[in-house]
């Protein structure tokens, strides 16, 4: 199945950005696949898509960080278009940039694609199947950057600044550039500040997590810790908004491509702020708890998880991927426009 997106539209849509030419010229395009990278966010549990030692390609999980599946294998659903997602728990875009071992988009996923990018088996069929006129790749990276055990608790490399993680990204569009990626879909940083391992006292925010055990050692002041967190994301995301049109049409850096930036972190605000118009469990709607945290009897069915914005401590609900998910089919449906750019015209 082929999902439809016109180059060349106004745009419409409150949570994608895109940079439009003045040619207004170009036909509707076809979208048949999609290619991801990014963390548990967006992990579905595979690896690469080349047969193992088995001779046979494993499917994507069903219990994942959303305490069921994650966003991009919704898009499959809602859309039909093909999705191969390298997204690994844990990850970072630059391994380099966490102390301890950690899959990166860089070192891992990136070559994991090459590789399967490359891949004929025996009858000579590949094993993707991701023509380039009708392949978008998205990325969504950067919760485990700007977390703790990176760049929040200062253990990223000495002199590395935030923009070191936001080069990372740029860097890696353009290994996908050079191998004949032109459609891409940039994802910001969710606001993290509002989950509950970042969030204020008052929000739900947590003494200690799952995923940062001796947070009240860190810094027993929750308020700061959330502060920073808000700081921290808007200035990355204020990098992603002047940048990308930067690079596509001062820099030139990727000549008659098309991209969006899908704005995650207005989007899970809204989630926050209007819950009742996202949420539909069976239980009241909450943002500032998480599913697994429930203690009482009616968490234990996962019709009542979809009252929640949050699944963990850190992990957005199935019921937000959902959301997320549908919105990104929006992009491919072509009610948003993945624009065309024009190497040489400043608007």
């Amino acid at each position: 199945m082929k999902c439809h997106f016109p180059a060349l539209l106004a745009l419409a849509f409150a949570f994608v950005r895109a940079y439009p030419t003045l040619d207004t010229t170009s036909k509707s395009k076809q979208v048949s696949a999609v290619v991801i990278f990014g963390d548990s966010y967006t992990d579905e549990g595979l690896t690469q898509y080349r047969p193992g030692s088995n001779g046979e390609v494993g499917e994507p999980g069903t219990v994942l960080s959303t305490g069921g599946r994650v966003w991009p294998e919704y898009v499959n659903q809602y859309s039909g278009v093909k999705i191969y997602d390298y997204a690994r728990s844990g990850a970072v875009c630059d391994s380099i940039f966490s102390p301890t071992s950690r899959n990166g988009v860089k070192q891992n996923q990136i070559p994991s694609f090459l590789a399967d990018n490359e891949y004929v088996n025996s009858t000579g069929q590949r094993v993707l199947d991701n023509p380039s006129a009708e392949t978008v790749y998205a990325i969504w990276i950067g919760t485990n950057d700007l977390g703790n055990g990176v760049f929040f608790t200062d253990s990223q490399p000495k002199g590395f600044p935030l923009t070191k993680y936001t080069d990372c990204v740029f860097e890696q569009l353009d290994r996908l550039y050079d191998i004949g990626a032109r459609s891409f879909v940039v994802m910001n940083i969710a606001p993290l500040d509002l989950t509950p391992q970042y969030a204020l006292p008052e929000n739900g925010g947590v003494t200690n997590s799952r995923y940062w055990k001796d947070k009240s050692q860190f810094n027993s002041n929750l308020t700061q810790i959330s502060e920073t967190m808000r700081e921290y994301s808007i200035l990355v995301n204020a990098v992603y908004n002047y940048q990308i049109p930067y690079e596509l049409k001062v820099a030139d850096r990727y000549a008659k491509s098309q991209f969006a930036l899908f704005d995650v972190h207005s989007l899970m605000s809204d989630i926050w702020n209007r819950p009742s118009v996202y949420l539909n469990g069976t239980v009241p709607l909450n943002v500032t708890g998480y599913a697994a945290g429930c203690s009482t009897s009616v968490c234990t069915s996962k019709s009542s998880w979809d009252s929640y914005m949050w699944y963990d401590e850190l992990h957005p609900s199935e019921q937000t991927d959902r959301i997320i998910a549908r919105e990104f089919v929006e992009v491919l449906k072509g009610r948003i426009d993945l624009v065309q750019l024009e190497n040489s015209t400043l608007l």
